[in-house]
């Protein structure tokens, strides 16, 4: 089901509020979406009438503010502001053929980490007088391919999406679209275009090196759903891979699938399911940091000690992970870089530069606290 517009008569679901996508900061567009009733969009021919200067001496004072007197341009201002009147980008993006606007899409917006994303991406944007369409996939291939389609729809100018999982059409959709296309939050050397992000099996495999050197033995892995979600998957296969140099085995009951989004009561629920088990692990690696941060609660609820009786790392290292009772030792992604470096590339393509290399690399640190 295609994305209705926003004044489209239809009571809306959350699914459609879904996948509305969320037009951040167009305060440039001569359309506000369901428009009141009766309500018309204001003109230049409103801002002559209302200041009493001629059409052409409006319009100068907009786009060429340097031929008339700096008095008559404040008149002109004074007006635009007291009658609400607001350039028609759309109309004007059909003769520079750029509508200024760059979309991205996030998987969820629960996370600060998404959020930092989101923030480096719009201030470099900002910066360069560009805004940003925002699209929230909910971790659904589906979804994220119905907010790509919307962006270009939209005549945006580049589009960034986290990750490298998309449905067929989506790819096709990317692959086929004339402007930028970064995929971010992981590497692939089949990059539609540009990658910015970091290494996903090279940070799991640290940290669970990490955890066999700290001496623990039984290490459980549990992170969201490990099929068609590359980085669940990279993540994943470090973690065996440093078992199985380590001579480790791992028990089937030892790997756990969370759902997505991945929540705090399902790290919570999941802690008591294998604190349960006979033998327990001793470490628990979670490869999503919201159910980590359920799991030391789960702890603390039962009086388990962390990490004497079991340790538990994260991956993200959210705000508040090194906030919780027992900090959390953790994978840094160094979200708010990646959305920066995402949106400098974007701007150097349209600017007509080619990027020195269409795979960047942002790196991760490994954070060590009292939990691990």
């Amino acid at each position: 089901m295609g994305p209705f517009p926003l004044g489209a008569c239809r009571r809306p679901t959350k699914t459609t509020e879904t996948l509305r996508t969320v037009l951040t900061g167009l305060a440039g567009a001569n359309w506000n979406g369901a428009k009141r009733l009766g309500q018309k969009a204001k003109t230049l021919k409103d801002v002559s009438k209302a200041s009493g200067l001629s059409l052409i001496t409006v319009s100068r004072a907009l786009r060429q503010p340097e031929t008339v007197q700096p008095a008559t341009r404040e008149k002109v201002l004074r007006t635009i502001e007291a009658i609400g009147y607001v350039p028609n980008l759309t109309a004007r993006s059909l003769v520079s053929n750029r509508s200024n606007m760059v979309g991205l899409v996030v998987p969820i917006l629960s996370s600060s980490l998404f959020a930092d994303l989101a923030q480096g991406v719009a201030g470099v944007l900002h910066e360069r007088g560009l805004q940003m369409l925002l699209g929230v996939s909910e971790r659904s291939s589906e979804l994220e391919s119905e907010a790509v389609r919307t962006f270009i729809g939209r005549q945006a100018d580049a589009i960034i999406v986290t990750g490298f999982t998309h449905t067929e059409s989506c790819r096709s959709h990317l692959q086929a679209f004339s402007g930028p296309v970064v995929e971010t939050w992981n590497l692939r050397a089949d990059a539609v275009d540009i990658a910015v992000g970091y290494d996903n099996r090279r940070a799991a495999k640290e940290m669970t090196r990490y955890l066999i050197g700290r001496g623990y033995r039984r290490i459980a892995l549990v992170g969201g759903a490990f099929e068609n979600n590359d980085q669940a998957e990279d993540r994943m296969a470090g973690f065996l891979s440093a078992m199985a140099e380590a001579g480790r085995s791992v028990p089937d009951d030892h790997v756990i699938s969370v759902p997505n989004p991945t929540t705090m009561e399902s790290g919570y629920a999941t802690m008591e399911r294998l604190l349960a088990l006979d033998p327990a692990p001793d470490a628990v690696f979670f490869q999503a940091e919201i159910p980590a941060h359920g799991a030391v609660m789960a702890c603390m609820a039962m009086g388990v000690a962390i990490p004497d009786r079991v340790a538990i790392a994260g991956f993200g290292d959210l705000k508040l992970s090194a906030l919780l009772p027992v900090p959390l030792t953790t994978i840094r992604i160094k979200a708010e870089q990646i959305g920066e470096t995402a949106a400098r590339l974007v701007l150097d393509r349209l600017d007509g530069m080619e990027p020195d290399t269409r795979m960047v690399d942002v790196g991760y640190d490994l954070i060590i606290r009292e939990s691990a």
